[in-house]
């Protein structure tokens, strides 16, 4: 025999291995020594780690969960809050019709609707009744049909028209402007095509479809509040003729303003989860929007051709909670499915061989895992995102597959093994002293892999990685100890004939019937798999599949795209969902609007920086429209004074007194809630010192990640060349994913790199050997590779989910290679096709029957109508198949033909068809071999 050279690592990997084998003898024997002990401790550990389920966070904010926190994006988030606080949020309605919903019969239900909606009726947190008068924001109707404007106009401005659309402020003398002001009834926001007629209902009931296009195309002002308005900015697929009329549209968008009362929200001090996307609200408002969501979901009174799309800020919490219980249908369903596989493939079809009970109690270590990882999680402050909710099927598919090894490594004890010691106290020792490394290898790389991933900017991703690294390695003590010691009470139940479900009954002289001993893959593995595998011809054509199959992949990565969209996340048959995927069809301005804030400026001497800017946005080609208040402004104090504002330093008196003029204009009247003052804006008064103010820009159609990435900086950059005083950003609501988009490959490059690194030298100290890791390392690399072409096929891009799902795809595709790798290091007896015929024989089976245990854990989630579920299905789909290709075929092949080689061997092993016989320990009696325990002496009681 031929001794090979030992080198340092096999040396001190083999070590490692030895101390492992030692540690996990002695543990399978004080745990089965000690059952009860490690159960009801486990069972305690639990009930205490779930405490924290008390503290747990729901994060739904998508400034906490997709953007690195150091982002501009956040910072500018965080100034909001705190300088520039919120309290309008935004209702609509979407109107969608098969033709044209510029229809006299659409319109006339858009005016039933607009009548009803102002009739719902909501309770505050007193009980007291709300209506839409009494939650909206409001503002005064300057041209609107009430009956005291008009005679104010025919007192005034007799020689005018009445109905003529003026600016009053310049036309009247200010005193006498500021009383007809006071005197002018307010009404709520409401922005639509039904402005262009009024509110009157005689109106609507002669309207025919002619004077809707007419109205459309004539219309010039909100007919409440003689505000200019393009009526096409409310409608959606616009036709128009040769001379630019309009002559027809799809949609129709409603907007109402609604405004939240801040003295109650301080006052009852809700919670941010109350707000769908974490605003505070007030309980009227949040309340209101609840009937106001139900009531247009429930219309029916629509006519042929027409429907409705509701939107409310309450819509995100609405939804989410809504996906939360899905999520839970999904993982019950998938509970009961994999328990009904792992009782099938566990036990045998007998009433005593039957495990369900430790099929039901294995399952249940999953969840205890998941239980125990949540609450430190959740206890220590880390926030759970909508990805978690994948994690207990995950743990479910982990947890199962480190069963079927214990149990498999429990059956496949030989001979010898089970002959020597009758105690079942040694034989769990073995036991775990085989499947052991086999699970510590699979559980601590994908430990590695997840902490790897928590070390991302990303802070879903981060959260997630963490939740999930804690799961784990919880999870693989909880097989070490609490499933190990109901396996043992469940085999004292068998070796005594009781019944499998019914413990306490005992069948006297029982004995198993035939079929029962059947084992379906260990048998098709043993008789059919492995001789077929080892012909010359068929491992000539793996290695040439598998070379193809790895070509055509790696150009199908090349086709990868990257792109997130926060919109994704929502559910794609809810009705948040249709809006937001409609609104960016037919409105594609209305998802790319932005805002510049502007802190504590010295705004008379700065004011014209202000004005440089929005020349410098309005030039840009990224933007298409920008609404500043300093150009109506500008324009309205020419007119007024005669005073040329641009480009020129103003002095503090001129200024306010300048910018309360314009802000009580028609003109100027909705910009109010664009400034944040030191004081209470009076009318006729000076302006107070303004604190914070704001406008609004519009980009144009940008598709491409490039350009967006690009729009986004070029507009960040106006804004420094600027040169403010203080501060100065902008901010958007794409700007969350378009900020996230210009990280994220980066981030999934360096977490591969690292969880692959992690991976090669886990398997390495593991292992101890280099071949074997390189081994398994090219069969992660080879899955990993398939899988992302899978994404590019399957119409999959670049994302936080991919992201997370890559990682993942690294710690479960280890765990189909690792397992053969081990098992074949293992077998010392034979040269490599004997090796690995007894490697896929014996270990072929659980690694199998994890494969499909994990699958169908996620096999539901195909029926998902949620982006992030979708997206776990279709990548484990790749991971199943691709993952256990390169374990079961392509490795078994490469071992056979090049794998390592025993401690000891003769020159008959070069031949694969030579057999070596059994090791002499006396050549290598560092070495711990897996059928030599007793000489040894680690027979002994470790308890002693």
């Amino acid at each position: 025999m031929k001794p090979i050279s030992r080198n340092v690592i096999t040396t001190g990997s083999g070590g490692v291995v030895n101390c492992f084998d030692r540690f996990f003898f002695k543990c399978g024997r004080v745990v089965s020594g000690n059952p009860w002990k490690f159960i009801l401790g486990s069972i305690l550990v639990t009930a205490l780690s779930s405490l924290g389920f008390l503290n747990l966070h729901v994060e739904q904010r998508a400034e906490r969960l997709w953007i690195p926190q150091d982002s501009d994006y956040v910072k500018t988030m965080d100034w909001q809050a705190a300088n520039f606080p919120q309290d309008q949020r935004l209702e609509m309605i979407l109107y969608e019709a098969e033709d044209n919903v510029l229809k006299a019969d659409y319109v006339r239900t858009m005016f039933q609707i607009h009548q009803e909606v102002m009739q719902l009726i909501a309770k505050d947190g007193y009980g007291n009744n709300l209506t839409l008068e009494n939650v909206c924001f409001r503002i005064p109707a300057i041209g609107g049909q009430e009956k005291a404007p008009e005679k104010l106009k025919k007192k005034h401005l007799r020689p005018r028209d009445p109905e003529e659309s003026f600016d009053w402020s310049l036309a009247l003398e200010k005193e006498v402007y500021y009383q007809v002001f006071s005197a002018l009834p307010t009404a709520c926001v409401e922005l639509s095509i039904l402005e262009a007629w009024g509110y009157d209902p005689s109106t609507y009931q002669a309207l025919e479809d002619g004077d809707v296009v007419d109205a459309i195309n004539s219309a010039k002002a909100l007919s409440t509040f003689a505000i200019g308005v393009d009526f096409t900015d409310y409608l959606g697929g616009v036709t128009r003729n040769a001379t630019g009329h309009v002559t027809g549209a799809k949609t129709a968008l409603v907007k109402v303003v609604t405004r939240v009362n801040k003295t109650e929200v301080d006052r009852q001090d809700l919670k941010r989860s109350h707000a769908g996307l974490a605003e505070r609200v007030d309980k009227g408002l949040f309340n209101w929007e609840g009937e106001y969501i139900q009531f247009l979901k429930n219309f029916s009174d629509l006519p042929d051709g027409l429907r409705i799309i509701p939107f409310s800020q309450r819509s995100f919490g609405e939804i989410s909670s809504d996906t939360i219980m899905g999520d839970v249908l999904y993982l019950a369903v998938g509970s009961v499915v994999l328990f009904i596989y792992v009782q099938v493939m566990l036990g045998s079809f007998n009433m005593v061989e039957g495990r369900s009970v430790l099929s039901m109690l294995g399952i249940l270590a999953a969840f205890m895992a998941v239980a125990i990882s949540f609450g430190l999680c959740a206890g220590i402050g880390l926030p759970y995102g909508p990805v978690h909710s994948i994690l207990p099927l995950l743990l479910l598919g982990l947890g199962v597959d480190d069963m079927f090894v214990i149990i498999q490594s429990f059956n496949n004890l030989d001979n010898q093994e089970e002959s020597l010691p009758e105690d079942l106290r040694t034989r769990m020792g073995l036991t775990l002293r085989h499947a052991g490394v086999a699970v510590t290898v699979t559980s601590l790389t994908d430990f590695a892999a997840f902490l790897i991933g928590a070390t991302t900017v990303l802070p879903a991703l981060r959260s997630f990685c963490i939740y999930s690294a804690v799961g784990v390695l919880v999870l693989y003590v909880l097989q070490i100890t609490f499933f190990t010691a109901w396996f043992t009470l469940d085999q004292r139940r068998l070796e005594d004939n009781r019944n499998g479900a019914l413990w306490c009954y005992k069948h006297e002289n029982w004995s198993p019937n035939k079929c029962s001993r059947k084992e379906f893959f260990k048998d098709v593995f043993a008789k059919y798999y492995t001789n077929f595998l080892l012909k010359k011809p068929v491992k000539i054509l793996v290695l040439l599949a598998t070379l193809a199959l790895f070509c055509a992949c790696a150009w199908g990565v090349t086709g990868l795209r990257q792109e997130f969209n926060m919109i994704w996340f929502i559910p794609q048959t809810s009705y948040l969902f249709q809006f937001l995927s409609r609104l960016q069809v037919y409105y594609p301005g209305a998802g790319e609007r932005g805002t510049v804030y502007l802190g504590l400026l010295d705004y008379p001497r700065e004011l014209y920086k202000v004005g440089n800017l929005t020349k410098a946005l309005q030039e840009n080609k990224f933007v298409s429209h920008v609404d500043s208040w300093f150009d109506a402004m500008a324009d309205y104090t020419l007119r007024d004074v005669g005073e040329d504002i641009r480009d020129k330093p103003l002095n503090d008196s001129f200024f306010r007194q300048s910018l309360s003029a314009f802000l009580f204009s028609p003109a100027g009247a909705k910009y109010q809630t664009y400034f944040h003052f030191d004081g209470n804006l009076a009318i006729g008064k000076p302006a107070p010192s303004v604190l914070a103010s704001k406008f609004d820009y519009v980009h144009c159609s940008l598709d491409e990640r490039d350009e967006q990435i690009q729009a986004m900086e070029e507009v960040k950059q106006l804004i420094k060349n600027t040169g403010f005083s203080a501060f100065a950003e902008a901010i958007a609501f794409q700007y969350a994913g378009w900020e996230t988009n210009k990280i994220i490959f980066v981030e999934l490059i360096r977490n591969l790199c690292l969880a692959l690194t992690a991976v090669l030298v886990m398997t390495l100290v593991l292992l101890a050997n280099f071949l074997a890791s390189a081994y398994v390392l090219v069969c992660v690399v080879f899955t990993l590779i398939d899988v992302m072409a899978l994404m590019t096929w399957w119409g999959l891009t670049v994302d936080i989910i991919t992201c997370i799902n890559l990682v993942l795809c690294i710690g479960l595709c280890v765990d189909y290679s690792v397992h053969i790798a081990l098992h074949f290091l293992r077998v010392t007896e034979g040269c490599r096709d004997a090796r690995v015929r007894q490697t896929v024989r014996e270990i072929g089976s659980p690694v199998i029957n994890g494969a499909c245990s994990t699958f169908l854990a996620i096999a539901f989630l195909a029926f998902s109508s949620s982006h992030v579920f979708i997206t776990f299905y279709k990548i484990f789909f790749g991971v199943f198949i691709f993952g256990v290709y390169h374990g079961l075929v392509f490795l078994p092949v490469v071992l056979s033909l090049i794998g390592p080689l025993p401690p000891t061997h003769d020159e008959s092993c070069r031949n694969p068809e030579g057999v070596i016989p059994p090791a002499n320990d006396s050549e290598d009696p560092d070495r711990l071999l897996p059928d030599a325990p007793a000489r040894t002496g680690e027979f002994s009681d470790p308890v002693k």
